[in-house]
């Protein structure tokens, strides 16, 4: 669909261009310079926004604007101008807006349709689309053009300020910068008419407010983590902002937000919402790279993830729920909402024997070994097929969590998430079971306390069955602290509230048996009530997650209902453990979940809330 654009209506951008950069240059007394303008091969103008720190927010605005908080925003390039309507009609697609004229921005538009021509621009460009036109869920990895998060699009209006709006606080000089109710006479107008903020961008304040990518929560800023936010993973609407021309001066500001529900809906639609693209900044080429740094795609983050494609290798039979599915769900989810990039990607290494040896026998490892390679179907049950490198996929993922503990011990990240297969925690010093040949988060608690000499390991085991491995290789330990929440009568049969230790170690397992059908609320009073002060009294050094996210609502073999929001509070309650006991240290493993859509929901919940 690739057409020249109006010449008329570039020539005009160009003009309006050269005025907002000669504009900035005239305010170079503020802390940051005029960003770099520049052209795209279908002769759109962008400027191209610096990455860096800025207050988003505002303590004095409506409660959805509190907190403010401190947020980094990546490079990105964003339009100068708000998408108007001969651009829109370039690429065949119908023109929603009331207020006709080539050069008015687009208006009356839902946000699918936005979405959709964020799309039809890449492209034209031969860009990769960041929206599946199935789906509508964002890649951010993608180099296409998309709609602005909210954070973003706050950074980029500021321009560098912490005003009310870009150009200070006084309302009376609104007229210059935006079109809105006291000087639009009920209408939009031309874009570009206006005086551009200090970064070059024109109506930001005024003629139409914008959609954003981002779902609407009156409550995000709460819990949003501090590095390129991008919302919540589902709402029934999506946010807006900026002011438009039917706006009074309060809605015109920096940090106004708010939402509307026309998402797929013309007929919804407001004459009073248009938009403005943004798109991924190039790399820049890096000289002289570190290849010790080759697989870390974020050197500041605050979390690591642990992933390798031998995981895929563990082949299991067809139909079966622990299949590789499960981490392709994962991985691909978390590019597309954006959280890889900020993750720090951590290589696994196959556990020394001697590591594995601390919770199986030698004789059982060998057996594994011998039985993968050669062609064994199954080991010891039905519920355990394997293939040819289902041994080395297990030592690597027991391998796995061990580099997770390294890198948090040499606080390289504060938590890690590691995305393994097969899982562990019911797998027995002797036996494979229940999808589980080693028991990752065992070995990785004796491996904290024998490399680290940290003595005291809190276990949280949420997965919809009872870890029975993980209890028996602790029973009798009161340097290991158990807790295990589960559906009850279940598989495996174990983990009634009566096993509670034994010896030394009674009173340091606690199980919390639960009846199919418990959700959110029953989960976190559980955690408060249970997890919560046996954890601070026995105040670990260090904390493990056995994560299985078969508790899901949808979940295949599971009968709970907790949702991806419940991961996410669950997680932020042994945060909270952590963060008062052991400087924050968690590594997280997973275990179960075996709904693909249920699996990546929560993964990422669960990623964002450790995050935080």
């Amino acid at each position: 669909m690739r057409r020249q654009l109006n010449r008329q209506v570039v020539e005009i951008a160009h003009a309006l261009l050269v005025l907002a950069v000669a504009t900035g240059c005239r305010q170079s007394k503020e802390p940051t310079d005029a960003p770099e303008a520049i052209e795209t091969k279908t002769g759109i103008r962008m400027v191209a926004i610096p990455e860096g720190w800025f207050e988003m927010g505002s303590d004095a605005g409506a409660p959805d604007a509190k907190p403010v908080h401190k947020v980094w925003v990546d490079a990105f390039l964003m339009d100068t101008f708000e998408v108007i309507q001969d651009e829109f009609k370039k690429y065949q697609l119908p023109d929603p807006s009331h207020f006709k004229d080539p050069r008015n921005p687009l208006e009356q538009i839902n946000w699918t349709d936005a979405a959709l021509y964020c799309n039809e621009r890449s492209r034209a460009e031969d860009l990769e689309l960041c929206y599946d036109e199935e789906t509508w869920r964002c890649n951010f990895d993608a180099n296409g053009y998309r709609l602005p998060t909210e954070a973003e699009w706050e950074y980029a209006c500021r321009a560098g300020t912490s005003t009310r709006y870009s150009f200070g606080n006084n309302p009376g000089r609104l007229r210059s910068y935006a079109w809105f109710a006291d000087n639009s006479r009920d209408r939009t107008h031309r874009v570009g008419q206006k005086k551009p903020n200090r970064w070059g961008l024109y109506d930001m304040h005024g003629n139409v407010a914008e959609w954003c990518n981002d779902f609407y929560s009156a409550d995000y800023y709460k819990d949003s983590p501090d590095r390129n936010p991008r919302g919540p993973s589902e709402a029934k609407q999506r946010v807006l902002r900026g002011g438009a021309w039917n706006s009074h001066p309060e809605s015109c500001r920096s940090s106004y937000r708010t939402s509307d529900p026309s998402i797929d809906d013309t007929c919804l639609a407001s004459d009073a919402i248009g938009f403005r693209c943004v798109r991924r900044a190039p790399q820049k080429k890096v000289t002289n790279p570190n290849p010790e740094r080759a697989n870390m795609v974020n050197t500041n983050a605050n979390t690591g993830f642990v992933y390798d494609d031998i995981y895929l290798e563990h082949k299991t039979t067809p139909g079966h729920p622990e299949r590789p599915e499960r981490l392709a769900a994962i991985v691909d989810r978390l590019k597309a909402s954006g959280l890889y990039t900020q993750l720090l990607l951590l290589s696994p290494k196959r556990a020394a024997t001697e590591w594995i040896t601390m919770i199986h026998s030698p004789q059982y490892i060998e057996r594994v070994r011998e039985s993968c390679q050669n062609g064994t179907q199954y080991l010891d049950s039905i519920d355990g097929p394997i293939s040819p490198k289902s041994y080395e996929a297990a030592v690597m993922a027991a391998g796995g969590v061990l580099c997770a503990i390294d890198a948090v011990m040499e606080k390289k990240v504060t938590n890690a998430f590691c995305a393994v297969r097969p899982p562990g925690h019911h797998a027995v010093e002797d036996r494979a079971m229940g999808f589980c040949i080693f028991n990752n988060i065992a070995i990785a608690a004796k491996y904290i306390q024998k490399k680290y000499k940290l003595e005291k390991i809190l276990i949280v085991d949420w997965d919809v069955h009872h870890g029975n491995a993980t209890q028996a290789a602790f029973y009798d330990d009161p340097s290991v602290l158990y807790f295990s929440v589960h559906q009850y009568p279940f598989y495996p049969g174990t983990g009634s509230e009566t096993e509670k230790g034994t010896g030394q170690g009674l009173n340091y397992t606690i199980n919390v048996p639960l009846l199919a059908g418990a959700g959110d609320d029953i989960y976190l009073n559980t955690f408060q009530e249970k997890l919560k002060p046996a954890a601070l009294d026995f105040c670990p050094n260090f904390v493990l997650i056995s994560a299985g996210f078969d508790a899901h609502k949808d979940d295949l073999l599971g009968s709970m209902k907790v949702t991806a929001d419940g991961f996410a509070q669950l997680t932020r309650i042994v945060k909270e453990i952590a963060e008062k006991c052991c400087e924050g240290r968690i590594v997280s493993t997973l275990e179960g979940g075996y709904h693909l859509q249920g699996l990546a929901d929560s993964v990422e919940a669960h990623i964002r809330a450790l995050m935080q």
